[in-house]
Formats: C-alpha cells, sequence, structure tokens
C-alpha cells in the first residue's frame, strides 16, 4: 500500500468533516441523497425480507432506509463516530470495520452492498472475495458507485473545459499547486489525455482482458473530498464482471442501471457501475 493510500485510510477511520457525506439534521436530504442506490438494491436482493450488510454505510441512512422497506440491515464502516441515522433509528445496527475483512462468519447474509465505496478500498479484489464469503449460497453483491475509466462522461468534461479555455481566450490550461487530482483530470490537457487512456482500458477490459485487472491510482489525501479524488482504485464494472467469470465464484445478473435510457447499451463507457453478481 502507497503511503497517500494509507493517509487516506486513517482519514476515513479517525476524520468526519470532508470525509464522507454528512448530513446533520436535513434528514430529507440524506434519504434523497440515497433513494436511488437503495432502490437498486432492493429490486435485486435474492428474497424479501433479506439479511443485508450495507458496506461503507457512512451515516447510515442508506441502512435505516433499507430496514424501512422490511430486511434486516445492518451497516458497516471504517470510522468509530457517531451514526447520524441513529438520531432517528437508535437501534440501528452499526459495525466498525474493514471491506477487506469483514468481521462476519461464512454464510451469513443474502446480500452485500455497496455505495460508493470499492474505487476507496486498496485490494478491491479481497474486499469482492470477502463478500463472497459471507454471502449465502445464492446471495448478492450489489455494488453501486462511479464508473471512473467512464470515457463519455470523460469525453464530456473535457469537451466543457475546453469551451472554457477558448472563453477564456486561452488554448491551454497548465495546473496549479491548489488543484486537487481527480480521477478524470482537472485541466483540459489532461481531461483529453484522461478520456483517450480510460477509452483504451476499456477495450481493453472488454476485448482482451479475461483476468481482471485492477488499476490503482495514488489518492488526493487533502480533504474535502469530492468528485473521487481521494479514490485509490479506478472502480469500473467490466473489472467486477471479469472477476465474477474468471473466479466462477458469482453469476453476473445485472451490469447496467435499471433506471437510464440506454444503460444496457452504453454501461461501459458511461459514468456509473451498476453491477449484482449472485454467488455461485
Amino acid at each position: 500500500m502507497s503511503a497517500s493510500t494509507e493517509i487516506a485510510q486513517q482519514l476515513y477511520v479517525s476524520q468526519a468533516e470532508g470525509v464522507r457525506p454528512k448530513f446533520g439534521d436535513t434528514e430529507q436530504q440524506a434519504r434523497a441523497y440515497y433513494a436511488r442506490y437503495v432502490g437498486f438494491v432492493n429490486a435485486n436482493v435474492p428474497c424479501t425480507p433479506a439479511r443485508i450488510l450495507d458496506v461503507g454505510c457512512g451515516g447510515g441512512w442508506s441502512t435505516l432506509l433499507m430496514r424501512e422497506l422490511g430486511h434486516q440491515a445492518e451497516g458497516l464502516d471504517l470510522h468509530a463516530s457517531e451514526v447520524e441515522a441513529r438520531a432517528v433509528a437508535p437501534d440501528l445496527p452499526y459495525t466498525q470495520g474493514d471491506a477487506s475483512k469483514l468481521p462476519f462468519a461464512a454464510d451469513t447474509f443474502d446480500a452485500v452492498a455497496m455505495y460508493q465505496v470499492l474505487e476507496h478500498v486498496p485490494t478491491p479484489e479481497r474486499a469482492l472475495e470477502e463478500s463472497m464469503r459471507v454471502l449465502r449460497r445464492g446471495g448478492r453483491l450489489i455494488v453501486v458507485g462511479p464508473n471512473l475509466i467512464g470515457a463519455a462522461l470523460n469525453l464530456y468534461y473535457a469537451a466543457g473545459a475546453t469551451v472554457r479555455c477558448l472563453k477564456e481566450g486561452r488554448l491551454w490550461e497548465s495546473r496549479t499547486p491548489a488543484m486537487p487530482r481527480h480521477p478524470g483530470g482537472n485541466t483540459m490537457p489532461e481531461a483529453w489525455l484522461s478520456t483517450a487512456r480510460h477509452l483504451t482500458w476499456t477495450l481493453q477490459k472488454l476485448v482482451v482482458e479475461r483476468t481482471p485487472h485492477f488499476r490503482l491510482r495514488e489518492p488526493d489525501v487533502n480533504p474535502p473530498f469530492h468528485a473521487d479524488n481521494d479514490a485509490c482504485y479506478f472502480c469500473n464494472p467490466m473489472d467486477l464482471v471479469n472477476w465474477a467469470r474468471d473466479t466462477e465464484r458469482a453469476i453476473p445478473r445485472r451490469w447496467w442501471a435499471a433506471d437510464r435510457r440506454l444503460a444496457r447499451v452504453m454501461w461501459p463507457f458511461g459514468g456509473g457501475t451498476w453491477v449484482v453478481l449472485e454467488k455461485a
């Protein structure tokens, strides 16, 4: 593990401000923020009610929403801070733990769900293995997060950066020391370079790779974190599908968003990871 990755992991454990979403007293905002994720989980659990492990639950709001749908959900995260959602549900189950070393027995859960988590795990393959270990046979791992090599989204940002430079009368944009380091780049040249790189990686994963290559990156460790500048893994749906097929430990059941037009066609190039893997 690199020094910057280790620092980021320590921040997830010890720091609250600027590291993970915090909603305070704005309960409705929290509910709206997690609604799409929770709806996807609810639509893809193997049974109802299901025992669900909500990995990387942050303030516990997503766990609360799952429980309100009738599931036996419990949250897990790295931090030891007060769980925000306990202001509404004082008995909300929460465990401090690591996605790469889950503190649960094998064959315990019907579903393991993650929202914007896997890109922050320095050993994503280990996290997948641990999820499969704690799932019952036929249980499902549901991963929702960004596609950090989504070339279409990167192209959109590159074009926007180019328009911005032209409006300002510049043909080039240089990095400044204060700029964060996002996976898709921050300056206009970085954004175009990332677009080409991510398109190449996507095609490799679709056509060439059979054993997945989990590409890691150096995270930016200067909070506040936003737009995954603190991500240490270029999370993408192709890796998860390829991992399942390569290891034969899981069966891919879905790898596209259910509520977006053309998602089933554009899934490798869009900005999201919506994957359901069923334990074989």
